[in-house]
């Protein structure tokens, strides 16, 4: 049984999605944007948004970075992201110090684990999938 079922173009829609929302993330919560759980997010999503403008899939910039490699490290940043407010502490002040992070950071993960790994090879195969993203 094949797990990987979301396309890389959905992948890369939901990136674009996910990695502003990340960075904007701390200041809607008021985290404290020295701590760990205000200053991860921030650096999760600048990275996230900069590798994803980067990898080798259909909405991407440049394709730079091998998708199998993009899916590792989306998950190596959920990881992170769910883990930190746990590791230091900040999961006793409240649900909005971890609860958000852990949600988000399960969400990346899952999105890793569930993408195809190959994005559509010829542009027969790319340029429909990019049409129908177009309103």
């Amino acid at each position: 049984m094949n797990l990987r079922v979301i396309p890389t173009h959905v992948h890369g829609a939901v990136d674009h999605v996910v990695s502003p929302a990340l960075i904007a993330a701390p200041s809607l919560l008021r985290l404290p944007s020295t701590s760990p759980e205000g200053l991860l997010p921030r650096l999760n999503g600048a990275f996230g948004a900069l590798y994803s403008n980067l990898t080798d899939y259909e909405l991407s910039l440049k394709n730079v970075i091998p998708m199998k490699v993009h899916l590792a490290l989306d998950a190596a940043s959920g990881a992170a992201l769910a883990v930190v407010p746990l590791a230091t502490g900040a999961h006793k002040r409240g649900l909005r110090h971890w609860l958000p992070h852990a949600l988000i950071g399960s969400f990346e993960i899952g999105m890793a684990l569930a993408t195809k790994a190959e994005p559509p090879r010829t542009r027969s195969g790319r340029l429909p999938r990019l049409r129908r993203l177009r309103p």
